[in-house]
């Protein structure tokens, strides 16, 4: 996630930008069979951009495997999500050798592990999200209220932490395997994503970040529910005026959050100690970060939710409908996944 950018829609983007190379390797590994479509296309869900992203260090470019994770195993809101999850045995092993040179072992063992992870995901989590779809589509056919968007991001909290729960263990024993050259180039490519984030950060004023935040805003919420009209503009516009956390902070919280999977890492060969500090790692990254940036996003996260609430209470018929059958839409996604077709 950037500091200026919503973590799913970051996602997004990033499989838009990967995607003809995605599907290339899609149709290499199904013996040039084209599944159609494009592996963009994700986009959050009404309440996405209040969840929390987890680890902010492991990016390139701001973008990284647990968002990946998040945003495709979750596929909150991608509107071809039965083609990309079809994808994810190529993606997520892409986005870890984009971080570290793996041997023939490695890469091997990681692609057994995206196998086990994406079958328990598929038996066990894909349900859960159909019913958790079906539930908020009926229940928006009124306002949705502030209280049930708090719950709403809890929920999918709770979607990321079994995800992180589930392959830690996986992550642990292949991060074991890694020699200190194969650490120190994971380390060297972090320290590059920073410097280049700060670079970006530099270039721009807090006029340039605030119009960012407003374009980034008002773009996930028309996937949503449509064009907004003048007064809901301004709720976003007034929003993105006010959050508060800022692009030194976040790469602060970035470098915390390296510091400590380094720390972790440095006696990686005992998994008794190196699996539950990588779980706490991925399920709860912003125990990590630099604590007024923390502050500042929990503060951030609140205004979002009070803006979400905002904006549904404020929809027009159609708005909520358009709504409704987006939530229906990924609810019988998600039925499909989980039923396997």
């Amino acid at each position: 996630m950037r500091h200026d950018a919503l973590p799913l829609d970051a996602v997004r983007r990033d499989l838009q930008a990967r995607g003809a190379v995605g599907e290339g390797r899609v149709q290499e590994r199904d013996g040039g069979q084209h599944r159609g479509g494009q592996a963009g296309g994700c986009s959050a869900p009404l309440h996405a951009p209040i969840s929390r992203p987890g680890s902010p260090a492991v990016k390139r470019g701001g973008r990284g495997l647990p968002w990946l994770l998040a945003g495709c195993l979750l596929l909150a809101g991608c509107g071809g999500a039965k083609l990309v999850y079809g994808q994810l045995d190529v993606l997520l092993p892409w986005y870890f050798r984009d971080y570290v040179d793996l041997d023939t072992g490695q890469r091997r063992n990681l692609e057994r592990a995206v196998d086990g992870l994406l079958a328990w995901h598929r038996e066990s989590e894909v349900g859960r999200y159909a019913v958790f779809f079906r539930e908020l589509e009926r229940e928006a056919a009124q306002p949705l209220g502030l209280d049930r968007i708090q719950a709403a991001r809890l929920e999918l909290d709770a979607f990321w932490d079994d995800i992180a729960r589930r392959m830690a263990p996986d992550a642990a024993a292949l991060l074991s395997t890694l020699s200190d050259a194969q650490v120190e180039g994971l380390f060297a490519r972090m320290a590059e994503d920073d410097a280049k984030l700060a670079s970006e950060a530099s270039g721009r004023s807090r006029e340039q970040r605030v119009e960012r935040r407003e374009k980034a805003l008002r773009r996930q919420l028309e996937r949503w529910v449509g064009r907004l009209d003048d007064r809901q503009q301004g709720m976003i516009a007034a929003c993105a005026t006010a959050l508060s956390a800022d692009p030194a902070g976040w790469i602060a919280s970035r470098q915390a959050w390296a510091g400590a999977l380094r720390e972790a890492l440095a006696d990686r060969q005992d998994l008794s100690r190196l699996t539950p500090r990588l779980a706490q790692l991925l399920a709860d990254g912003e125990a990590f970060w630099d604590p007024e940036y923390r502050r500042r996003f929990d503060a951030d996260r609140e205004r979002v939710m009070r803006l979400l609430a905002d904006i549904d209470g404020s929809l027009t018929a159609g708005q909520r409908a358009t709504l409704r059958r987006r939530l229906e839409g990924l609810a019988l996604d998600f039925e499909a996944i989980a039923g396997g077709a």
